[in-house]
């Protein structure tokens, strides 16, 4: 792949696109931008196993401490777009995943002279955001189908009318680009002051770089959960009764406690 070529002035700045590192011309290449994905997960992972073991042998450290509040702070924010805390703790392996993936690949792109050396925010590849998408799309219908039953889910779509029914495909592609033209458009504006500008300039962009990295994370993450929640209030409204039945078996249950 070939450098992007901008002209500033008399001299000349490069932004440097993906390559392929092994493989290359065959159909299991790994370029730059896998191998940054590859060394997020596995970072995740390492951290998981981590706090994991903390938790099993009673002990409190600094890094479970750090990502129980992170993760409670989040349950509750989500709460508030997906109808409850048990609804948001339902869904929090899937939106604490995707919130963590994605801080670090943005973070990934802050760091100085990466960018250049070897590795790319994945998420500033429209490739890596699409996927992300893609599974949003995916874990939403999947959510119907289970709250609805499959009759229930093709109501549903039915229920929604074509342009509803587009929209639920389309929406993939929306969050992808939004992450994607925000993350890309953040790394270009920091190479390029980095290129006028290398020993102080980049100081202060690279201080709002860290809170706007958060902020995608959350917008993405929060729009998922938002998609969630809607499915939820057409599932509750399918069943009307459930709530209902449920509660008032544990009311039984307490009279008979009584």
């Amino acid at each position: 792949m070939t450098d992007t070529l901008l002209g500033l002035g008399a001299g000349e700045f490069h932004i440097h696109m993906p390559h392929v590192w092994f493989l290359e011309h065959t159909p299991f290449e790994i370029s730059n931008v896998v191998f940054a994905e590859w060394l997020i997960m596995a970072v995740l992972i390492a951290i998981a196993i981590v706090v994991n073991k903390a938790v099993i042998n009673g002990r409190f450290t600094k890094v479970r401490g750090t990502l129980e509040l992170l993760l409670d702070f989040l349950e509750g924010w989500y709460a508030s777009f997906i109808g409850s805390r048990k609804n948001a703790r339902r869904f929090m392996p899937l939106l604490a995943t995707l919130f963590l993936f994605i801080l670090f690949s943005n973070y990934l792109g802050i760091i100085p002279t990466v960018g250049y050396a070897a590795l790319f925010a994945p998420t500033g590849r429209w490739g890596t955001t699409l996927g992300l998408g893609v599974v949003v799309m995916i874990a939403c219908q999947y959510v119907a189908v289970k709250d609805l039953g499959f009759v229930g889910w093709i109501k549903h779509l039915l229920h929604l009318g074509p342009l509803s029914i587009l929209e639920e495909f389309v929406r993939p592609f929306s969050l992808s680009l939004r992450l994607f033209g925000n993350i890309f458009g953040e790394e270009t504006l920091l190479a390029v002051i980095v290129f006028l500008a290398p020993m102080i300039a980049p100081i202060p962009i690279m201080g709002l770089s860290l809170l706007f990295g958060a902020i995608q994370a959350v917008v993405f993450t929060t729009l998922t959960s938002i998609y969630i929640g809607g499915i939820l209030e057409h599932a509750a409204h399918a069943h009307p009764h459930h709530g209902h039945d449920e509660g008032h078996g544990h009311e039984v249950a307490h009279a008979h406690g009584h």
